[in-house]
C-alpha cells in the first residue's frame, strides 16, 4: 500500500506537498509497488496519495526531469525504472552542477550569509546534534546555488535538491552520515571564507561522493530487491 502523504505546512505550500508526494512515489518504486511500465495517472495518484492532483502533477514532471518517468503517445505518464546505476548518474550531474555553483559562489556570497552558515555548522558539530530533516544541508547548498549568480544554475540544482530531500525522506533512517556531512561543510564553509575558490569546489565534490556513496548504499539495503 502507498503510504499517504503527510501535508507539512509551508508559505506556499506547494513545494513541500510536492516533495511529500515525490516521496511517496519514490517509496512506492523502492518497494516495487509501482512496477516498471506502470502507468501513472494524476487521478490515481493523488488518490492512493491523499493528496491533491496539483502535488502529483509536480512530482511526475520532476520524475520525468530526471528520466524516471516517460511520457508516451496513448499512454500518458510511464515509470520506466530506477536503479543504483540511475541514482550514480544523478548524482554525477549534481556534482556538475553544484560544484561550479561553490566556484562561483565563493567571491559572491554575502559575509552575514556566509558567516550565519558557518556559526550554525559549528554549533551542530559542538553540541553532536542531528540537522534535524537535513534542514542545515538543506540551507547550505541553497544558499550556495543562489551566491553563484547563475538563475539557470540555481534552478537545475533545486529540481535535484528535490529529489536528493526525497531520498533522505525515503531512507533517511538508513544515512547515517550526519557527523561526517558536518565535518565535510565546516570544511567547505572555511575554504569559502577564506576565498579559496578552487578549494572549496574540491570539497564540495568531496562531500558529494559521499552522500552519493551513502545514498546509493541505503537504498540497495533498504529495497534490494528493486533497486539493483
Amino acid at each position: 500500500m502507498v503510504r499517504t502523504v503527510e501535508m507539512i505546512p509551508d508559505p506556499s505550500g506547494v513545494q513541500n506537498r510536492a516533495t511529500a508526494a515525490l516521496s511517496g512515489l519514490l517509496e512506492s518504486m523502492f518497494r516495487g509497488e509501482i512496477g516498471v511500465g506502470a502507468r501513472l495517472t494524476e487521478i490515481g495518484l493523488a488518490e492512493k496519495l491523499g493528496t491533491s492532483r496539483t502535488p502529483v502533477r509536480e512530482a511526475l514532471l520532476e520524475l520525468k526531469g530526471l528520466g524516471l518517468v516517460e511520457v508516451r503517445r496513448n499512454c500518458g505518464a510511464v515509470f520506466v525504472g530506477f536503479s543504483a546505476e540511475k541514482l550514480k548518474e544523478i548524482y554525477e550531474v549534481r556534482r556538475l552542477l553544484e560544484v561550479e555553483a561553490t566556484r562561483k559562489a565563493t567571491p559572491r556570497m554575502p559575509p552575514d550569509a556566509l558567516q550565519n552558515l558557518l556559526d550554525a555548522t559549528r554549533a551542530l558539530k559542538k553540541t553532536g546534534a542531528d540537522d534535524a530533516d537535513w534542514t542545515l544541508d538543506q540551507r547550505l547548498h541553497a544558499t550556495i546555488a543562489e551566491s553563484s549568480g547563475n538563475r539557470t544554475l540555481v534552478h537545475e540544482i533545486s529540481r535535484f535538491a528535490r529529489l536528493v530531500q526525497a531520498v533522505r525522506l525515503t531512507v533517511g533512517a538508513r544515512i547515517h552520515v550526519q557527523r561526517e556531512t558536518t565535518q565535510q561543510h565546516l570544511r567547505l564553509l572555511n575554504a569559502m571564507a577564506q576565498g579559496d575558490a578552487e578549494g572549496a569546489a574540491q570539497a564540495m565534490n568531496r562531500h558529494l561522493i559521499q552522500a552519493e556513496r551513502s545514498a546509493v548504499a541505503a537504498i540497495i539495503e533498504w529495497a534490494p530487491d528493486s533497486v539493483g
